[in-house]
């Protein structure tokens, strides 16, 4: 046990050790990873709209009086999984993207919109231990980033838009995944929530055709609580998130990208309701609460999420359920 407990505090804290940093937008993979702990035998389906809205200008932690830029990604999510046992499963993470930037001044704006097939993630996930009726749960996951998405879509004249305009990131990334969860012995209907991810980024060796582009590595912790309640005759489960979320920069040709990179914290308040024991629809929204970036960037001002999950039993739960 307290191998495990190692196990789990080093996989969370190795990566607070990198540098500082990285660019605030792009497709929120690693936000929406991780389906939940199912059954043997079951298959488990999402899809999510995901709207990332960057229009709050900084320097480090000090906002700037400039609302002419805008950054904006939507993002359609469609997450797949199946647990071959009680242990193992594996989850399928799909994306189509559309990125979209708007610059006024003096009276004149200049947009600029990609879309199409984002990047994918493979994630196998191992439960490492349990308690009785998966009260306690911890598991491990891993797996590949694959760069389905493009990296080199061009505007009306043919040139080439930046890395972060892309709907992919022309790269294989690595995943890490962990998770905890824990049902309160104070309150059996809440549950306490811990979720870490940590992207090693590879490099786009075909950048502009001649340069070598390198998204920074990224960290994110979450921690929080959701509970369940009954609401006339509907189930309902209000959670509440603290995430941290770490950056490096980003690399051309293995020297720092400026203004890319930092750190964030955000609030995220969400409501889960439950048509059936196995559908459910769920809100969020994501506020930033603090952030100290490296140079000046268009950060995050909000995000919102909305999306429905299915869960398909086993066949011998389904029989034992009619």
């Amino acid at each position: 046990m307290k191998k495990l407990i190692l196990l789990f505090l080093l996989l969370l804290l190795t990566p607070l050790v990198y540098s500082q940093t990285c660019c605030s937008g792009g497709v929120p993979l690693s936000s929406n990873l991780g389906l939940p702990v199912g059954e043997a035998k079951t298959f488990q389906l999402a899809m999510t709209y995901d709207l990332n809205v960057l229009e709050t200008l900084k320097t480090g932690s000090q906002r700037l009086a400039d609302d002419s830029r805008s950054r904006k990604t939507h993002s359609g999510i469609f997450e797949v999984g199946y647990s071959f046992t009680d242990k193992f499963s594996i989850d399928g993470f799909f994306s189509f993207v559309r990125q979209e930037r708007a610059i006024n001044q003096f009276g004149n704006t200049n947009f600029s919109a990609t879309d199409g097939i984002g990047d994918a993630v493979l994630l196998f996930k191992y439960k490492v231990w349990a308690t009785e009726g998966n009260k306690s749960v911890f598991q491990l996951g891993i797996g590949p980033k694959i760069p389905l998405g493009a990296a080199d879509k061009t505007n009306e004249i043919g040139l080439t838009y930046n890395a972060d305009l892309q709907p992919g990131s022309g790269a294989w990334d690595g995943v890490l995944f962990t998770q905890f969860s824990h049902v309160l012995g104070i309150r059996p209907s809440m549950s306490f929530l811990a979720t870490s991810t940590y992207g090693i980024k590879g490099k786009n060796k075909n950048y502009f055709e001649v340069q070598t582009y390198q998204f920074g590595n990224e960290f994110q912790l979450s921690l929080g609580l959701s509970d369940r309640m009954l609401v006339g005759k509907s189930i309902i489960d209000p959670a509440v998130l603290i995430q941290f979320r770490n950056q490096a920069p980003d690399q051309i040709d293995a020297v720092d990208l400026p203004s890319t990179g930092g750190n964030w914290i955000f609030v995220n308040p969400s409501l889960t309701y439950w048509l059936t024991p196995d559908i459910s629809f769920n809100v969020g929204i994501s506020l930033p609460v603090f952030s100290a970036i490296t140079g000046t960037q268009v950060t995050p001002t909000y995000r919102f999420t909305t999306g429905v999950f299915y869960r398909i039993p086993s066949k011998q739960k389904q029989l034992i359920n009619f």
